[in-house]
């Protein structure tokens, strides 16, 4: 059953001990068994070696199998479980035309009642689990009180009820993290068509033209870095076009302070007619 719109189906997993990796342990028995295979036979080092050659391609490509396909790496690399207490991975696979599916990391806070939260975030959403209901939701804001609920209303009060609050809705602010350059440059490495690049120039190492093939092999590595530069200057300045922080007059333990908009949380309560130099309000959709 989808859990809104953007998320069709959620699975928890547990990642399993690097040892006993899909890509790692089935391979480790067939190079003992193959080695002590051809221990006991005589005059077939070529043999061996050649199969040497085989279990080891297809040890690479199942490993980058694991970075093409989401669901062969939780295949491979976790294992399922149905109570999210265990869990640490979730795999979010998103309705048609909404995203791709991912494997993002599972997160618990305690609530101002101290009771464990669950929660993950895709798409820069939060999704908690709802433990009556069995089931993943999406943060529900405060937005449907009454007229009287919200006149009664006196901000927070104290540090803890801000932090309680930080922890469960956020700040004010859509963080756009640039992701490193050796991240983005792996991601493009493991492309199946750079693969595949690089498995022809191996092949044309065996042969007289291994200082051709090593120079092609400089230009391929050149070129990703290139791109990789210009994807990072790009998103840098995707980031620098976000509207900048004003400073506004925020209630909070029980005085007026002047914090910065990006620091409001739901709950606020924020003054529109004692901004600074006459400044319009900015639009706060988190308050």
């Amino acid at each position: 059953m989808a859990i809104d719109n953007l998320i069709d189906s959620v699975a928890l997993y547990v990642p399993r001990p690097v040892a006993f990796h899909g890509a790692i342990f089935p391979f480790v028995v067939l190079y003992i068994s193959w080695s002590s295979t051809c221990y006991f036979t005589d005059n077939l080092l070529d043999f061996f070696f050649a199969g040497i050659f085989a279990i080891g391609i297809a040890q690479i490509l199942c490993s980058l199998s694991c970075y093409w396909s989401v669901s062969f790496r939780c295949l491979l690399s976790c294992r399922r479980v149905t109570s999210p207490k265990g869990a640490a991975l979730v795999k979010v696979l998103p309705t048609p035309n909404n995203g791709f599916t991912e494997l993002v990391m599972l997160n618990t806070f305690q609530d101002q009642d101290l009771q464990t939260v669950t929660w993950f975030r895709y798409q820069e959403i939060k999704y908690i689990w709802n433990d009556e209901k069995k089931c993943f939701h999406s943060l529900e804001f405060p937005i449907a009180n009454t007229i009287e609920q919200y006149g009664n209303c006196k901000g927070y009060n104290s540090d803890e009820q801000l932090s309680r609050a930080v922890q469960l809705y956020g700040r004010n602010r859509l963080n756009i993290q640039l992701p490193k350059f050796n991240d983005l440059f792996i991601e493009r490495a493991t492309a199946p068509f750079f693969v595949f690049q690089v498995f022809c120039i191996a092949l044309w190492c065996f042969d007289k033209y291994w200082y051709y093939s090593l120079f092609t092999l400089a230009m391929l590595v050149l070129f990703e870095c290139t791109l990789v530069k210009q994807q990072l200057r790009n998103m840098e300045e995707i980031r620098n076009m976000g509207n900048k922080p004003i400073h506004l007059h925020v209630y909070r333990n029980k005085k007026w302070q002047s914090l910065l908009s990006d620091e409001l949380t739901p709950g606020d309560i924020v003054s529109i007619t004692r901004t600074n130099n006459d400044q319009t309000t900015p639009n706060t959709p988190n308050t």
